[in-house]
């Protein structure tokens, strides 16, 4: 399973972090890979997605549904990813492309107008897939979480700044 995990820093009130995470169009809207979406409810987005493996583009459908709200404070969702057209045309990739998708968020009020978000998306890819992920993470990570940060602050119109894995986080991977 490819985990990717982070912690915020939102120079915003949590209401306003918390309204903006359950928007699944604004959230959509938000994500580097994301090419296209369309809401299909209040809880569910379908989206058209694309990353870059060097010069190689691919390309997935994703269905992703939020599945718990507690307290204004914690958010999980859960997706599935299946191949685009693109994709499509690589063979084994094509086969191996179904992906399990588990996304959680929890908010912390650091002040009147400042949120820590503590996210962890959890990929549980297959075979050729699980490679592909692990290649573009490695080398494309950095540029996606900061083109996601961007793309947040723009939105909430308020400064979001990484501030890397939480301690228990940084142990458990390094131990």
């Amino acid at each position: 399973m490819i985990t990717i995990e982070n912690v915020l820093a939102v120079e915003k009130d949590i209401e306003s972090v918390w309204k903006f995470f359950n928007d699944v169009s604004s959230m959509a809207g938000c994500v580097p890979t994301c090419k296209s979406f369309r809401v299909v409810d209040e809880n569910t987005v379908d989206c058209d997605l694309r990353l870059k493996l060097g010069l190689i583009p691919l390309d997935s459908k994703a269905r992703v549904m939020i599945t718990n709200r507690s307290g204004n404070r914690h958010l999980e969702a859960r997706g599935e990813t299946e191949p685009g057209e693109i994709t499509k045309k690589f063979g084994k990739v094509a086969s191996e492309t179904k992906t399990k998708l588990h996304i959680i968020l929890d908010l912390e009020e650091y002040g009147p107008n400042r949120t820590k978000v503590h996210f962890r998306i959890h990929a549980d890819a297959l075979g050729q897939m699980k490679r592909i992920y692990e290649s573009i993470i490695s080398g494309q990570r950095a540029k996606l979480e900061a083109q996601f940060v961007a793309n947040v602050e723009k939105v909430l119109g308020a400064k979001v700044v990484i501030e890397g894995l939480p301690k228990e986080s940084e142990q458990a991977a390094s131990g």
